[in-house]
């Protein structure tokens, strides 16, 4: 499950922005790698680019089936002195890939690509972060707009 901060997040509420890896079995994640990458038809983006690592697991990384981690784009060091709800969400391991606050970064939009690889370089899974829309229609232009 991925979730994208909205656009008027600020920096600091970057631990809002999360994605959830579910273990489906016991196993060893030492060295597995969550990455990003920007939409290649992006206007912003000129060429192809690399996958960015966001997150990576420790070794050993022992995990039990079902168990979830939550990666918040966010700092550790904010989670402690300014919890947010998505930092205290019961039923997972919420590990962050910003070490100091000030390494923190909303990372996720609409049509970017987030994958899992395990440490052989082979992928497990790769999604496109496509939220749903939020409210229900468009926003009404102002009255002074609409006039006519």
């Amino acid at each position: 499950m991925i979730r994208p901060a909205v656009a008027e997040t600020p920096i600091e509420d970057a631990n809002a922005e999360w994605v959830e890896v579910i273990a489906d079995l016991s196993s060893d994640l030492a060295n597995w790698r969550l990455q990003h990458l920007r939409g290649l038809w992006r206007p912003d983006v000129a060429k192809p680019v690399e996958w960015e690592w966001v997150y990576t697991w420790g070794s050993p990384a022992f995990v039990s089936a079902r168990e979830i981690y939550r990666i918040h784009s966010g700092s550790r060091a904010r989670a402690a002195l300014h919890p947010l709800g998505d930092d205290l969400a019961p039923g997972r391991k919420h590990v962050y890939a910003a070490g100091p606050t000030g390494a923190a970064k909303l990372i996720w939009r609409r049509g970017d690509y987030v994958r899992l690889v395990d440490a052989f370089g082979t992928v497990i899974d790769e999604v496109v972060v496509w939220p749903g829309e939020s409210g229900g229609s468009a926003p009404r232009p102002p009255a002074e707009s609409r006039a006519g």
